[in-house]
């Protein structure tokens, strides 16, 4: 969900290109459909950095947000960016599974930050966002995939963790 809407918001300010990354091709199909103008299967491919660079040139992108948490793809993604440019971290590695960068490039303009709830200013921007949506600029249709019992809760997780699932809904019956 978040970088379906990272990429709905970059289309909206005519970001081009615009690369959606992710390790699911569910995942990838549906970033198409909300303003990715390119996709790469992480998994698929043995250099994310020179996928990318094919994309945006060999200067690299100007920004790139991280929404995966794989280290992996971190790297790559850092690796990728310009040397003026940001790269921008909002899934989280598990324990562990820490990144490896060269960092020179952090001591002049390159940038790797953190993102914690989207940096925002709830008071300000949320009603951006309603307002955006409701005048037919952002599309929320279709972020929501499954819906699932309280009882199959596990179920959900399963399907979110795997790919198959974007945003789910649990129900809790109230009888």
């Amino acid at each position: 969900g978040v970088g379906l809407n990272i990429a709905q918001a970059a289309a909206l300010v005519s970001a081009n290109p615009i690369v959606g990354i992710d390790l699911h091709e569910e995942k990838l199909e549906m970033g198409s459909r909300f303003g990715a103008t390119h996709t790469i299967n992480a998994l698929a491919v043995t250099d994310l950095d020179a996928s990318i660079r094919e994309i945006v040139g060999e200067a690299g992108a100007d920004v790139i947000i991280d929404t995966t948490g794989d280290a992996r793809v971190i790297e790559q993604a850092y690796n990728a960016t310009h040397p003026d440019g940001k790269t921008i971290l909002v899934g989280v590695p598990q324990k562990g599974n820490n990144i490896s960068i060269y960092s020179l490039p952090l001591h002049f303009n390159k940038v790797l930050t953190g993102s914690h709830g989207g940096s925002c200013e709830p008071h300000l921007d949320i009603p951006r966002y309603v307002s955006l949506v409701e005048n037919g600029r952002m599309n929320l249709d279709g972020l929501i995939t499954h819906e699932f019992a309280l009882d199959d809760i596990n179920e959900a997780i399963r399907a979110v963790r795997s790919g198959q699932a974007g945003r789910v809904i649990i129900s809790m019956d109230r009888n």
